[in-house]
């Protein structure tokens, strides 16, 4: 009897950790604390349901072995950092990762998968209308309501890319799209209003990655969206686009100077580097007396990892995202035919693709929020071709 109520028990789980899921990624732009409660809650339930079954219930997959090189290098890093306490605390962004199986587990049904995607897509909209709203009626300079306006484009870039191959499929009924067009615009108009450069960047190289994965077509279209922001956008913003390429803007220099002096600190520890810990005090004994930048961190992904763990955990992390995006490229090859199967997998790879050049120039990897939506992603990629073993499109 005891043993038929416990497989009761266990059987409501998976939809209990779904929810929480779902809940997580739609309050995590409006608050970080409520997200995590929901994070936790998520991991105490799968030590019970572990306990219950007598089992660890998270199942492999052939990410494993590089999620725990990754995590063994940031361990073995926070025993020799210079700020050992420091790097301890910061390890807690590896629990991140178990977003990844936490969805496989969760989201076993396609339609799980698809219900949550438009619930996803439909929430962002919303939340970008009303950060829209604010941003005209503040008269701010650039769009944030919950978050910092890098932050918000990083958000707004992931869930862009996402949802852009759905367009793309036959397979997709032109209901569907329309929906998701109503849903998209208000989201990719939020971006641009975050003013974030490399957002801007990851946004368009992740399509230039669909486009060429997908349809080569959608190549004129992001060359049009291009022409008429310069044709059409407020002046500001217009600057804003063109002083990327402008090495003597305040902001870039502020970034040069970071990644230089990043590298002489990565110069006196190129192995192990310095631990996974803040840069501030570091920075201000290696910065050069006319660099006005404090230096928490040095606003490009790849310095801050040479930089905290060295030379041998850069190229752990480097190894980690090649398999994570040949595994997500891979999904969506064998599954060119499936609308659900196919767009997830492109959506994910190509907001991957985004994530990486957005972080040449934005620490995002250390970003919470950020690597929520990513680990989110890339375990939506798996849970599609799990639950492909099991129905049939």
């Amino acid at each position: 009897m005891s043993d038929v109520l416990s497989e009761q028990r266990t059987k409501k789980l998976p939809a209990i950790l779904y929810v929480l899921m779902l809940v997580q990624l739609y309050v995590i732009s409006i608050s970080i604390a409520a997200a995590s409660v929901m994070f936790g809650t998520m991991l105490l339930l799968v030590i019970l349901w572990s306990f219950i079954e007598r089992r660890w219930v998270f199942s492999g997959t052939a990410l494993d072995y590089f999620f725990l090189a990754y995590i063994a290098i940031e361990f073995i890093t926070t025993a020799t950092a210079v700020y050992p306490a420091e790097a301890l605390y910061n390890t807690k962004r590896l629990l991140l990762i178990s977003i990844v199986y936490l969805v496989l587990l969760s989201f076993d049904s396609r339609k799980k998968i698809e219900r949550s995607l438009w619930l996803l897509f439909a929430i962002v909209a919303i939340l970008s209308l009303g950060e829209i709203v604010y941003y005209f009626t503040s008269h701010e300079a650039r769009l944030y309501i919950f978050q910092s306006y890098m932050t918000t484009g990083g958000l707004k870039m992931i869930v862009c890319l996402l949802a852009v191959p759905f367009l793309l499929h036959s397979g997709v009924s032109k209901k569907m799209k329309g929906w998701l067009l109503l849903f998209l615009l208000p989201t990719f108009f939020a971006l641009l209003l975050t003013d974030t450069r490399s957002s801007w960047l990851g946004f368009l190289f992740g399509v230039f990655i669909i486009s060429m994965l997908k349809n080569r077509l959608l190549m004129l279209a992001e060359i049009g969206i291009v022409v008429l922001f310069f044709l059409f956008a407020p002046a500001n913003q217009i600057d804003r686009a063109k002083s990327i390429v402008n090495p003597y803007h305040p902001t870039n220099i502020g970034r040069l100077h970071m990644w230089s002096t990043g590298m002489k600190i990565f110069a006196d520890h190129p192995i192990l580097g310095v631990g996974d810990s803040d840069m501030h005090k570091l920075y201000m004994e290696y910065k050069s007396p006319t660099d006005v930048e404090t230096g928490g961190h040095l606003h490009n992904d790849y310095i801050m990892l040479l930089v905290t763990l060295g030379g041998v955990g850069f190229l752990i992390v480097m190894a980690m995202f090649v398999k994570i995006g040949a595994v997500e490229l891979g999904i969506f090859r064998r599954f060119s035919s499936d609308w659900l199967g196919s767009s997830v997998a492109l959506g994910a790879f190509a907001a991957l693709c985004g994530f990486l050049v957005n972080g040449m120039f934005e620490w995002n990897f250390g970003d919470h929020e950020i690597m929520v939506f990513i680990w989110f992603t890339v375990g939506l990629t798996l849970a599609v071709e799990r639950t492909a073993a099991k129905e049939t499109p």
